[in-house]
């Protein structure tokens, strides 16, 4: 257990943080459950924050002690309902308040338990002025591109590529955007997911996402570890024969991006806010071939994406 990161108060472990810029109070009864929850956080875990926390989540031992089939998530309005492999999760976005209460054989599956804290937190940030974009956050210069694309568009391919070259890379499939009090782009530091004939050299473990079996690709020190930005451009991705990268009318761009894959769909009004205001800086449809070598050239001979910021 990491000296100085857990701290017992009244009986139980607690600490406030502020994942996104919001701030956040977790509290557990068991101290190995706050450590994972604070080892799935640790770019955002520094000195708490000054605010009073807006989000609490309380974790706790308990339940069945052996496995059950999954009942998935249930959304409902402002509140989520997580049951998996034993694990009881609940969160209301109204109140800003969540638990998750987990069987104590998990205790030996910090994923597991990671994996369940991660959808209770992003299910209220989300709902906390943070609503998500399915967009590949990368720098350029103090400018956020955000390749923004239905799963399978090639964001993750870029980002990889994109981190190749040493260049910082916020987020490979998701960056989550504040309009107030004033615009600002956030994001995780999270590994970035393609294909396995697509992955660098080297061991990565096994993901599944969008039902598609992936290699996570950890981001290299120089991609990193910048979580936030304060500008950014539209980059909406498309596929022709030939690499180009055109401007294009911001309203266009928000009609392009209003098809929401699923889990994005959930908040479509504050989506069409965040993605329209994203589009403020500068709209351009990127078209990618087979090579994306190619689109990052595009991207970094094109002064006029800063310049439009």
């Amino acid at each position: 257990m990491p000296s100085g990161d857990i701290r017992p108060a009244s009986g139980d472990w607690r600490r406030a943080f502020a994942p996104l810029g919001v701030p956040t109070l977790i509290i557990a009864d068991h101290p190995a459950l706050l450590e994972t929850a604070l080892a799935a956080y640790a770019d955002w875990v520094g000195e708490a924050p000054a605010a009073a926390p807006v989000i609490e989540l309380r974790l706790g031992l308990g339940g069945a002690s052996s496995g059950k089939v999954s009942d998935g998530i249930r959304i409902e309005g402002s509140r989520l309902a997580l049951a998996d492999a034993g694990i009881d999760g609940r969160a209301d976005a109204r109140t800003g308040r969540a638990r998750c209460v987990v069987p104590p054989r998990l205790l030996d599956d910090p994923p597991a338990i990671a994996e369940a804290i991660d959808t209770l937190l992003l299910f209220l940030l989300a709902r906390m002025g943070r609503p998500p974009l399915h967009a590949a956050g990368l720098m350029l210069d103090d400018t956020a591109l955000l390749l923004a694309g239905p799963s399978g568009s090639g964001k993750s391919t870029l980002a990889l590529a994109w981190a190749a070259e040493g260049l910082p890379v916020l987020s490979d499939d998701t960056v989550h955007l504040q309009l107030e009090p004033e615009f600002r782009i956030w994001s995780f530091a999270r590994p970035i997911h393609v294909f396995a004939d697509e992955a660098p050299p080297g061991d990565h473990a096994i993901r599944v996402r969008s039902g598609k079996r992936k290699a996570a690709v950890r981001l290299p020190p120089a991609s990193g570890p910048r979580r936030s930005a304060d500008r950014a451009v539209l980059v909406v991705l498309d596929r022709a024969a030939r690499a180009a990268l055109d401007p294009i009318d911001a309203e266009d761009a928000v009609a392009a991006l209003m098809r929401l894959d699923p889990g994005f769909d959930l908040l479509p009004l504050e989506s069409a806010r965040a993605i329209r205001a994203a589009a403020r800086g500068g709209a351009w449809r990127l078209a990618l071939t087979g090579d994306p070598a190619a689109a990052i050239a595009l991207l970094r001979t094109r002064p006029e994406l800063t310049r439009s910021a």
